[in-house]
């Protein structure tokens, strides 16, 4: 329905839109998103309208306001498949993988063959490292469209991690006869090949692609490269897999330079070391009790990414007695407001109680939005980087019990290097080896000048300790926890298929405990050598072995 203000003399919807398209047409976007403007500024709610808006936001980039024009369309029309579809896209842009399958399959209630949303569900569900249900989506708009070349391809490079040799050669066949030469393809059967042996052929597959020239490299191929990396990785060529994933690191790099390279993460961190030591005088003072929300315990993990924080957050999620935050940030807008600079410092040290439980129940009421219940539970707030908050966590959180992850500083950062995160400015950081090396440093380095300036309530839980002997580290960890051993944590890996993990980590750690994953840094000595500078300081300090 057509509402105006002048309903009189206002032009009708179909003549606003035309206009819209018009100037986009002409390459106008500015004037056409004025024309939208000022449609919805002087009355006028159609679905079209914010439609149109939405796909001027989604041409730049600015996916939270499509995503708000696009619900605005959704309340005039609510079973709009198409709506549903666009919605479920801006969120899985927006890093929201679960509400995205959520969106996909409410347009998929409405429209059971609408091959768009059942494909775009599968990039979501990849997000979530759901590759089962990934395959299911795919197979579904094979069905609806056997020459749907994309698709074609996601289930041969499924199929190819997965060891599927077989199915990664036939899907990745059916792609390139749609689609001769097509690159995803390619990689798949490379996978195939290098899984199989055929080394030579594998890499007569790939070699055309490494020589393209970045901008002519999109995410999704550079991702697929990334998994032959890990290919060469299994068959133990890890010199081929290093360069394989340094230039999937490169054109990453080469992507997000512009919005990074001018404020670097370690440099925020060497930044805050330098500004933190005259500015820690509450360690023993005006500790401000915690208001918990009706918890019945607070715990912090923290560490540095791939330390095994998602493998002892998945671990202690097994516990009744337990709720896991599973990686949401409840710190951020307190982190903004207090860590960000020299004067936010000096505000956070000259807290009064009053101060603290602002932010303690701003901290709180975040948790209870996010659904979570820990009513007269322990609860376990698992987000990794949080080691760079600890001032914060010591005067909000006094009473806060805490953990620190920790693993070989080499497996640590060789992991962060060859594994595909989101590319953030933390995760900026892990693009380059020796970089990776910096920034751990600088993070670990914070984390010690806090352990020995401010009174932490903290336990050091080892990685290694945790695979060689799970029993006997668990249990210390529930004593400082305040909850009673079970035997249902032994069953960690079963029950982490039946919960979602947010993490990237989540499809290695429904693994089970592995010992491959220690000590796999003496594979790549030579690679590594540009880190161990940074790196020997924290391999001494924790104890590990130089060998």
């Amino acid at each position: 329905m057509n509402i105006a203000a002048n309903e009189a003399t206002a032009p009708s919807i179909e003549q606003i839109t035309k206009e819209i398209a018009d100037a986009v047409r002409a390459g106008h976007e500015s004037r056409a998103l004025e024309l939208a403007n000022a449609a919805i500024e002087n009355g006028l709610r159609h679905p079209s309208l914010f439609r149109a808006r939405a796909a001027l936001h989604g041409r730049q980039e600015r996916f939270e306001e499509a995503l708000a024009d696009l619900e605005s369309a959704c309340v005039h029309a609510p079973r709009d498949p198409t709506l549903l579809d666009a919605i479920g896209h801006c969120q899985t842009m927006l890093n929201r993988p679960h509400d995205a399958v959520a969106s996909f399959d409410a347009a998929i209630a409405v429209a059971p063959d609408f091959i768009q949303a059942h494909y775009r569900k599968s990039v979501a569900l990849g997000m979530l490292n759901k590759t089962g249900e990934m395959q299911q989506a795919l197979e579904r708009v094979v069905t609806l469209k056997p020459d749907h070349v994309d698709a074609l391809a996601s289930l041969a490079l499924v199929a190819a991690r997965m060891g599927d040799q077989s199915g990664a050669k036939t899907y990745g066949r059916r792609a390139i006869a749609c689609k001769p030469g097509h690159p995803v393809a390619r990689v798949a059967m490379a996978i195939a090949d290098i899984d199989g042996g055929d080394i030579a052929s594998a890499k007569s597959s790939l070699s055309p692609l490494l020589a393209e020239t970045h901008s002519s490299r999109n995410a999704r191929v550079n991702m697929a490269l990334g998994y032959a990396a890990d290919a060469f990785d299994r068959s133990g060529l890890t010199a081929e897999a290093f360069a394989l994933n340094t230039s999937v690191n490169e054109w990453s790099r080469a992507v997000h330079l512009g919005r990074f390279e001018s404020q670097r993460a370690f440099a925020d961190v060497e930044s805050l070391i330098s500004h933190l030591p005259s500015r820690v005088p509450w360690a023993d003072a005006g500790r401000a009790p915690d208001g918990a929300a009706g918890a019945d315990g607070h715990v912090f993990l923290l560490g540095f990414p791939r330390s095994g924080t998602t493998l002892l957050e998945t671990v202690m999620a097994t516990h009744d007695r337990l709720v896991v935050s599973d990686e949401r940030d409840f710190l951020e807008a307190a982190a903004n407001a207090l860590l960000r600079d020299e004067i936010a410092l000096d505000r956070l040290a000259a807290f009064a109680e009053d101060d603290a439980h602002i932010w303690q129940d701003s901290y709180w009421k975040a948790v209870c939005e996010s659904g979570l219940d820990v009513t007269g539970r322990v609860f376990l707030d698992k987000l990794p980087l949080n080691s760079l908050r600890l001032p914060l966590i010591s005067r909000l959180f006094p009473h806060a019990r805490i953990l620190l992850a920790l693993r070989d500083p080499r497996d640590v950062v060789l992991s962060c290097f060859r594994h595909r995160f989101r590319v953030y400015a933390n995760s900026f950081e892990f693009l380059r080896i020796e970089d990776c090396a910096r920034y751990y440093s600088a993070v670990m380095s914070l984390v010690q000048l806090c352990r020995e300036r401010l009174t932490l309530n903290l336990l050091e839980c080892r990685y290694e300790e945790l695979v060689d002997d799970f029993d006997g580290t668990v249990r210390g960890i529930c004593r400082f926890v305040g909850v009673d051993w079970s035997d249902s944590l032994r069953n960690f890996s079963a029950a982490a298929e039946r919960i979602d993990r947010r993490s990237q980590s989540a499809a290695q750690v429904r693994r089970g405990l592995y010992k491959g994953a220690i000590g796999q840094w003496r594979r790549y000595r030579p690679e590594l050598a540009p880190a161990i500078p940074h790196l020997q300081p924290w391999i001494k300090r924790f104890g590990y072995p130089d060998d």
